[in-house]
């Protein structure tokens, strides 16, 4: 099914990757960009080259996703969040992103199983080593685990062994398996050898982000985190919700900025943690880190919940993201920030773009992560973009001053002021062919599902890439919907079945405008033309 994707196989990342980048300086079509070196600071005891990358999101649910986010710039990687629901059980209605100015999703955490999770976070752990080395990238990147969404959860077999493989991958299968992957292809390297496959780190991920639900206790967010602490021995941040600073102030600040018609009550706010609550807790929770060796921080902030009244996506509630929600962690980052005297290590989210990232890391809020921002035009590229801001001297700590200034300043800047509305395109009445010459989609997927054909000024679907984010859907110009629209590749002839697109299952079966054929002769030369660039 086009809405369940699937993971590269290893073997086959390591050879598209490889080949792609000798022949053009890019992995999944984004440009390299592995000399970014500025703003190194230290992060949970470790040094990262630069403080910035893809947040828990679209953006880091494949390999793909996080080797495309490296190319662009990102050095840190916050992991999409695993839970013990997977699948179906989530109740993930698609589509699931809505983006104009602000952004929308349903998608709560990843579509994978934990297992599927955590073997794509390994490959892409192993791929960034083997070509760092290999091509002599900076590879001073983290990998940031986020997971969720209460203690028994957290507990459970299924995410402990995920927890366990993450912290110390040396006694997984699965780790093993990509080494000997590894190092049958060592003939596609040439400064990578069997000693340097065998010798890599297994050790992963040493910090973890606790994402909880809105109206998790307190009580039990402390346990989790304490738990992730003194049991396991992460270094541990806790995502915290923009309704720390209470149903008045989001209100008035939304309302300040154009943002009157996003609906939303008070029922987050008397049900989430209270800011007397967490300044408390927080203090209590960097004492026991503290006493361990270990980094306690918070990830400011969590996505906000609305209600959908406008259609913009099914259902009945929506977490919003981008500008809007700035200004809004802003100020739970000085509140907690002055509270604590400026010691609480801060992880940023929410809002950060070109207008505020130099802003943000000079205040000592480090590392910065985003997901809006590369769901817009430019996509991953953004981040590079982005890379070339960080500023070369960040502060270890949290400025509380730099922080409160910026704080005065931000309501009254235009930039986050609500744009017009702009009309959706409605779909017209080009050829059938138009869509797959239109590659507007292409940066914009974040799992790489619409691929370029630069011979033909074109680009394709590829069908097992695709969870039907709809993300492509509402930044289409032209109306289309284009991981319904667009000429597809399917990988299996199940695929081929399920789908009702127009596409090609090899050189073998054929679909077009809902006809389905085994003659190639009956596809316009165009699209015949499309299949031979493709396959080859």
């Amino acid at each position: 099914m086009s809405d369940e994707m699937r993971g590269i196989p290893f073997k086959t990342l390591l050879e598209t990757v490889v080949s792609e980048y000798k022949g053009h300086k890019s992995l999944f079509y984004v440009p390299v960009h592995a000399e970014l070196v500025a703003g190194a600071v230290t992060v949970a005891g470790k040094k990262v080259s630069v403080p910035l990358g893809p947040a828990a999101g679209p953006h880091t649910q494949l390999a793909q996703n996080i080797l495309s986010a490296f190319a662009a710039g990102a050095r840190i990687f916050e992991l999409k969040t695993v839970q013990i629901l997977v699948g179906k059980e989530l109740g993930i209605v698609k589509p699931c992103i809505y983006v104009k100015d602000e952004a929308y999703n349903t998608e709560w955490s990843t579509e994978l199983t934990v297992r599927e999770a955590m073997e794509e976070y390994i490959k892409a752990y192993i791929a960034i080593k083997l070509f760092a080395r290999e091509f002599g990238w900076d590879d001073s990147f983290q990998f940031h685990l986020s997971v969720g969404y209460n203690l028994a959860g957290i507990q459970s077999g299924v995410i402990d062994d995920f927890l366990n493989t993450m912290q110390d991958a040396g006694k997984s299968p699965f780790w093993q398996q990509c080494l000997d992957t590894a190092a049958a292809c060592l003939p596609l390297f040439k400064n990578v050898d069997e000693a340097f496959i065998r010798g890599l780190d297994p050790h992963i991920c040493q910090l973890v982000t606790l994402s909880t639900m809105h109206g998790c206790p307190a009580d039990e967010i402390e346990r989790i985190a304490a738990y992730l602490i003194e049991e396991k021995g992460f270094n541990t941040y806790i995502k915290c919700n923009p309704t720390l600073l209470g149903y008045e102030r989001v209100r008035a600040m939304l309302d300040k900025m154009g943002y009157g018609y996003v609906s939303f009550d008070t029922s987050h706010f008397d049900h989430d943690m209270k800011l007397p609550d967490a300044v408390a807790m927080v203090h209590r929770l960097m004492a026991l880190a503290e006493s361990k060796g270990l980094v306690f921080g918070v990830k400011l902030t969590n996505t906000f919940p609305v209600q959908i009244v406008r259609g913009e996506l099914q259902g009945e509630a929506m977490y919003m993201s981008g500008k809007p929600l700035f200004p809004i962690a802003l100020h739970v980052a000085y509140e907690l920030s002055l509270a604590t005297g400026g010691r609480l290590p801060i992880s940023f989210s929410g809002g950060i773009d070109n207008h505020n990232i130099t802003d943000v890391l000079s205040c000592g809020i480090k590392p910065v992560t985003l997901a809006t921002y590369l769901l817009k035009s430019g996509g991953y590229k953004n981040l590079t973009k982005l890379a070339a801001l960080v500023p070369m001297s960040i502060p270890e700590q949290v400025d509380c001053s730099k922080l409160a200034e910026l704080c005065g300043k931000v309501l009254s800047d235009p930039h986050y002021m609500k744009e017009p509305e702009r009309p959706r395109a409605v779909k017209n009445t080009l050829p059938p062919t138009a869509c797959f010459k239109c590659k507007n989609c292409m940066d914009v997927c974040p799992n790489r599902a619409n691929f370029p054909l630069p011979a033909l000024k074109a680009a394709i679907h590829i069908d097992s890439y695709c969870n039907e984010c709809g993300n492509c859907a509402c930044l289409c110009p032209f109306g289309y919907t284009p991981y319904k629209d667009k000429f597809t590749y399917f990988e299996t002839e199940a695929d081929f079945d399920s789908s009702s697109n127009s596409g090609f299952l090899g050189r073998s079966k054929f679909r077009l405008d809902g006809k389905v054929f085994t003659d190639p002769a009956l596809l316009p030369e165009e699209l015949r033309q499309v299949i031979d660039a493709f396959l080859g």
